[in-house]
């Protein structure tokens, strides 16, 4: 891990670099992943195991104040510190051609520019299959996320990969550029295109009337006492000649049927998207329900792990870095093979240095 943090670009003057920023990155990550939710806790981790830090950096001039760790971040890159992390990943990121990248935004609701302004939004790229963030972008507010997503995308490498959205990124833009990098997507489609999300009902409903059996992928779903079961139709899609000219690249109609049961009541929805793949049911409703899993799988986790919603910190870049270093430290703890909790991991962390170099260093084993 130490030397993809050697990527890290410092932007500080020379005379303000009392401090190495790899050492500062290597303590808060540490930090971080043993529970830290602040600069003043790592400050305070730092303090405390200065002398297991020096086991693996230098920290010839010690810990630096809680303030200090701030300044120390304001004057990092913050592409530096993402290109860093995707470097990592990638080595540890297996494509065996099941997985998809699900493109998903979240809002820190402490973080923010001043204690009046808008919360920080993050977007990050999810490797559904290993479970992993690789990449970024935050922005002043949940209005700038398309934005970020055009940004995002052109940090990736796309070429033979399926990227999935929620309907806000239905956009011709986000389409375009996806198929022109050599990759497809999956878009959730609703009434922010109303002349799509009209046509694809209407083609469905015609297409269920005209194939009452047609191939369909189920998935079955109990648990927290509800009955829930996903029906997963896809067919070709066909425009009018008009819409096609707009969305020329979308072959596929996908509709999703949810059966709900909870207690005595019953629920059923359907939910439509558009590809640019060509895809059987199964791969399709396996791609959708990997995108919606994010919500468990890494929000959930954020929250509960970290106590992401509730962390103050009016400084947009420091919170921007925080953000990552705590997705980077959730990858190395998902990574870590052991038999337990996510939460087990990380009090393991916290209780042994072993342990926590297990984590940090690998275990030599790869997702």
């Amino acid at each position: 891990m130490l030397k993809h943090l050697d990527k890290i670009t410092d932007c500080r003057s020379h005379i303000n670099q009392e401090h190495d920023v790899i050492d500062i990155c290597f303590l808060v990550l540490s930090a971080v992943i043993s529970g830290a939710q602040s600069w003043a806790d790592c400050h305070e981790f730092g303090t405390l195991k200065l002398e297991w830090l020096r086991q693996h950096r230098p920290f010839a001039n010690g810990i630096p104040s809680q303030q200090s760790i701030g300044r120390i971040f304001r004057g990092v890159s913050k592409q530096s510190l993402l290109d860093a992390l995707m470097s990592w990943v990638n080595e540890h990121r297996i494509n065996t051609g099941q997985s998809s990248i699900a493109i998903d935004g979240k809002v820190l609701k402490g973080a923010k520019a001043s204690a009046s302004s808008s919360a920080l939004h993050m977007v990050t790229a999810y490797d559904t299959e290993s479970g992993l963030v690789f990449n970024a972008k935050s922005g002043a507010s949940k209005k700038s996320e398309l934005k970020l997503v055009q940004e995002l995308l052109t940090c990736l490498d796309l070429k033979s990969e399926l990227l999935t959205f929620d309907a806000l990124h239905c956009q011709t833009q986000t389409l375009d550029y996806i198929v022109k990098e050599g990759g497809d997507c999956i878009l959730q489609v609703k009434g922010n295109q109303p002349k799509l999300y009209e046509s694809v009902q209407e083609q469905f409903a015609d297409y269920i009337e005209k194939y009452p059996d047609a191939e369909c992928y189920t998935q079955d779903d109990n648990g927290h006492g509800r009955v829930e079961k996903r029906i997963t139709f896809q067919c070709p899609l066909n425009l009018p000649d008009e819409m096609k000219m707009k969305w020329p690249q979308l072959k596929t109609l996908i509709a999703v049927e949810r059966h709900r049961k909870v207690g005595n009541k019953t629920s059923i929805d359907t939910h439509f998207y558009v590809s640019s793949a060509v895809m059987t049911s199964k791969a399709f409703g396996c791609a959708i329900r990997a995108h919606w899993q994010t919500e468990n799988n890494q929000h959930w986790l954020l929250d509960t792990l970290f106590q992401e919603d509730k962390q103050k910190m009016y400084d947009e870049d420091g919170a921007s870095i925080m953000a990552i270093l705590r997705r980077w430290a959730l990858n190395l703890v998902k990574l870590h093979p052991a038999k337990t909790s996510q939460n087990q991991k990380f009090n393991r962390a916290c209780w042994s240095d072993d342990f926590r170099e297990e984590i940090i260093f690998g275990t030599g084993q790869k997702v």
